[in-house]
């Protein structure tokens, strides 16, 4: 199959001129340490293949089980690699202004940060909402915005540059651990629900002739949606999981620094 031709990429998709000017910016502002770049170019990426793939096209009313991989993309993955692109919190402070900085202590609260990166998968899940959001595009572009905000919120207090932001790391692991049980429930209740989570996937128009395929291999929307909650179910908990044992491991550092030991002299040996 001829993806191009076939419309499974979306070349066009004004995402790119956004991915441009985020680039540039930050380039030009935080773009010196090379590591962090690399950090940078991966959330760029992950947010093309969201739009610009054959994700993000068969994410627009033809399989939920992508749209729910977009939403990953959205939430967790991309917001993620953007807080690690940023520099350490001394040069992170030089390069923002202190009223930015007073503005991001005030809004990147840790109890806001869960709500809004639990909350806004929930919310966007209801069949009502999910229809909608689906089948009207700029409540679609509201809903991918939404995502990414409450990705930097939910992140922030865990990776953020702003130490007076983040959270002991015992605490960390804990809200780490409870986000990994919210996104169980959901994962479990899109995959064995009876009813359609989102209508607007279980009879969709073919456009591109894709979903004919699909069907007559067996891939039904039933088949899709457990997909779906698979992915909502397992991905993100291994996610957390080892952003659990990162956050262990600073843990560990911050409380067993190390030190230059004197090495003691060799027997034998003279002093200059």
């Amino acid at each position: 199959m001829n993806l191009m031709s076939n419309g499974l990429w979306n070349p066009s998709s004004p995402v790119w001129l956004a991915i441009i000017i985020a680039t540039v910016v930050y380039w030009f502002r935080f773009g010196s340490d090379r590591r962090r770049a690399v950090a940078f170019a991966a959330a760029m990426f992950f947010l093309a293949m969201a739009f610009l793939s054959p994700l993000g096209v068969l994410s627009d009313g033809y399989l939920f089980s992508a749209h729910m991989t977009q939403h990953l993309l959205l939430l967790l993955i991309i917001p993620l690699f953007i807080t690690l692109s940023l520099p350490d919190p001394e040069v992170f402070a030089e390069r923002v202004s202190p009223q930015t900085l007073a503005i991001l202590h005030r809004i990147a609260i840790p109890s806001v940060g869960w709500i809004a990166g639990l909350g806004t998968m929930w919310f966007w899940h209801i069949p009502s909402l999910c229809n909608a959001a689906t089948e009207h595009a700029l409540l679609g572009f509201v809903r991918s915005g939404t995502f990414l905000m409450a990705g930097m919120l939910f992140w922030w207090p865990v990776y953020g540059p702003v130490m007076k932001s983040r959270l002991p790391s015992p605490a960390a692991m804990i809200y780490l651990f409870s986000a990994c049980l919210g996104c169980t429930l959901l994962g479990i209740y899109i995959t064995f629900s009876t009813v359609s989570v989102c209508p607007a996937f279980a009879n969709p128009t073919d456009r591109i002739g894709i979903l004919t395929m699909l069907y007559k291999s067996g891939f039904t929307p039933r088949i899709d949606q457990q997909l779906a909650g698979l992915l909502m179910w397992v991905p993100p908990c291994m996610l957390y999981v080892g952003a659990i044992l990162s956050v262990l491991c600073r843990w560990f550092a911050e409380d067993h620094p190390t030190s230059e030991v004197e090495t003691p002299p060799l027997k034998g040996s003279t002093s200059q």
